[in-house]
């Protein structure tokens, strides 16, 4: 019996060494490596330095014989059960506003765009301000569109804007008496709703004509505004001419 397990031991120890891909450690034979997005981790035999993984990239959770290669700085290896697989994301999952004004979902997606910029001398230097969304004036990204309808129609513009901080969306309009009359009025024909979303710092905005009368032709402005500024778009609405 000593004899059987001495042998199966042996071969243990030969599949193990057949298995083993890494060899002795040898650091005159290593690449240099210069402006890795997310730092530099040592590779799965342990010995080089090579480039980190970045945010979102697939990724071993172990250094040892993995595939893929580690997360780098500020990162770390996350497995979904949804897709099978291991993803690096950033250990701090909050939004930035960057030197440049812009805003950032992660640090590590800000410390990346820094790494990328710092091969070009010529761009300034790229940092976080603050935490958060950086301050932005409302832009409508979906303005309302030019609407008619046979009278007694239900009509409904919409509108979609963003900024930040999240503007407020009101309406108005100028019918063709010349009139400007702000919305919600009195007439419980014209609703107005509003909503955040569909996404971060946005806001939808509607303007609902209940019953469509040559009273409510004119122009209505979808106006969102914030603590930054504000903007306004613009939607003509007109009834159709009834047939003789």
């Amino acid at each position: 019996m000593f004899l059987h397990f001495f042998i199966l031991t042996a071969v243990a120890r030969r599949t193990a060494v057949a298995v083993d891909p890494c060899e002795p450690c040898d650091l005159a034979t290593c690449d240099i490596v210069d402006r890795c997005l997310a730092g530099v981790v040592t590779d799965r035999c342990d010995c080089c330095q090579v480039c980190g993984r970045t945010e979102g990239e697939l990724c071993d959770p172990s250094s040892k014989y993995g595939e893929v290669g580690m997360c780098g700085d500020n990162l770390e290896c996350r497995f979904f059960k949804e897709t099978d697989e291991s993803i690096c994301m950033c250990t701090e999952e909050k939004m930035v506003c960057g030197s440049d004004g812009v805003s950032y979902g992660t640090p590590c997606q800000l410390n990346q765009e820094s790494v990328r910029r710092s091969a070009d001398p010529q761009l300034p230097i790229l940092k976080m301000e603050y935490w958060g969304p950086c301050k932005e004036s409302p832009v409508i990204i979906s303005p309302p569109s030019d609407t008619y309808g046979p009278k007694g129609a239900n009509l409904t513009l919409n509108c979609e804007a963003k900024g930040f901080p999240a503007p407020i969306i009101t309406w108005q309009y100028d019918s063709i008496e010349g009139r400007t009359i702000s919305l919600p009025s009195d007439d419980q024909m014209i609703s107005v709703q509003m909503r955040g979303g569909p996404e971060p710092m946005m806001a939808t905005g509607w303007a609902q004509i209940i019953s469509l009368d040559p009273s409510y032709s004119g122009v209505y402005h979808c106006i969102a505004s914030n603590s930054e500024g504000k903007v306004h778009a613009s939607a003509t609405v007109g009834v159709y001419r009834e047939e003789m």
